[in-house]
């Protein structure tokens, strides 16, 4: 029987980590103010992201050829010194240096947390092990983006990055103290073979698109959301769009937790069909109208099977790779997830700057998400292939 502290423990290092990471976006307009920081300057914080796509794969690849239980806690500390580090500066290269720490301590998670739980969870409980842990990370964007700007706005932008650096001072203390009494919150014993990244790669090259697709259509749709509504003839307000798309997230934090029984009961690549199916059709229906009464629904679809593609397609990775190659083949998804919606949604930005409205993000990534049910389509195929030389 699996030890649960261990899905406990590193679902809530998940919280921290995409939490942490949503309250920087939900200061920003803040510092903005308080630190009279440019638009210049905004966009190469938000170009740090490629220092986590590129820390991930250096991560992942360590993790392989040295597990370490207490590699994880390594990433939580440099998320709690960047926000506590935070507190201290009062200008743009004080900012810019505790943002590349949270980027640094940004890339340890999926590497190694999942991987983490593949290894220990193999077998029945993988899918219901990988919903909950992409619930918990869900869960930590909702409560950071729920009350940090209210907070930084209200009070003190500092407030939330005291919060969140306490946070991740208390997942450090409650994973030290789990990782000594859990038999499984140790590594297995590794392979003297290294498995090269290029064959890591190939095994699970068909999922980069669908991958990429996934991170795009999360990024877009964060970025764009909103803004197409406030911009769009309806002029909603900043307050109800950013409510219709915390619905988006709240709904797709609930069916995470049950992708488990949803995977049992239809499968895996069934449920990635649907999802992108919906999606493509879902970003559409946002790109052509503001209604609420077509938006809200259109969004409840949306995000019930958006955000279970996501551990899917860590179940489909884990299948098709070995335990010995799992960090490097997290580092290297993670890195298109990442990398790959941070190039769309600048993609994106510069087409909607062109053509003067942001509903044309939306067909940008609905076009991509349609791409993805080819890409899956080749991956079955591929799949059916090496399993028949196997048996043969």
């Amino acid at each position: 029987m699996h030890d649960r502290r261990l899905l406990w423990t590193v679902s809530f290092h998940h919280l921290c980590n995409d939490g942490t990471l949503m309250v920087l976006v939900a200061v920003i307009p803040v510092l903005v103010d308080v630190m009279d920081l440019s638009y210049y300057d905004v966009g190469i914080l938000g170009l740090t992201l490629a220092i986590t796509v590129i820390a991930q794969f250096m991560v992942g690849k360590y993790t392989d050829r040295r597990f370490s239980v207490y590699v994880l806690e390594i990433g939580v500390a440099l998320m709690a010194m960047s926000f506590l580090l935070l507190l201290l500066v009062n200008d743009f290269k004080g900012i810019l240096l505790a943002v590349i720490a949270m980027r640094v301590g940004a890339a340890f998670y999926h590497p190694v947390g999942i991987s983490w739980i593949t290894r220990a969870y193999a077998g029945p409980g993988l899918d219901r092990a990988l919903g909950v842990q992409s619930g918990f990370g869900n869960m930590g964007v909702i409560l950071a983006l729920a009350s940090s700007g209210y907070l930084a706005e209200s009070f003190s932008w500092k407030i939330p990055c005291v919060i969140w650096a306490l946070l991740n001072i208390a997942a450090i203390a409650v994973g030290l103290s789990v990782i000594n009494r859990s038999s499984e919150m140790s590594g297995p014993a590794r392979s003297k073979e290294p498995i090269g990244s290029v064959l890591t790669l190939r095994k699970i090259g068909w999922l980069t698109v669908p991958i990429i697709a996934g991170g795009a259509l999360y990024q877009v749709t964060s970025y764009f959301g909103p803004l197409n509504l406030t911009t769009s003839a309806l002029q909603w307000t900043a307050g109800d769009a950013d409510l219709m798309f915390a619905i988006w997230i709240g709904v797709g934090t609930v069916t995470s937790y049950y992708f488990g029984s949803f995977s049992s009961r239809f499968g895996r690549t069934k449920i990635l069909w649907a999802a992108y199916t919906i999606s493509s059709v879902a970003a559409v229906i946002l790109a052509i109208t503001a209604l609420w009464y077509v938006v809200a629904p259109t969004l409840v679809f949306y995000g019930a099977l958006l955000f279970i593609t996501y551990p899917a397609l860590f179940a489909l990775v884990t299948e098709a790779t070995h335990e010995n190659e799992r960090g490097t083949a997290f580092g290297i998804i993670f890195g298109f997830q990442l990398g790959g919606g941070a190039i769309l949604v600048y993609a994106c930005g510069a087409v909607a700057e062109a053509f003067g409205d942001p509903a044309y993000a939306f067909i940008i990534v609905s076009v991509l998400s349609a791409v993805s049910l080819v890409f899956l389509k080749v991956w079955e195929m591929d799949q059916r292939i090496r399993s028949e030389k196997k048996a043969a």
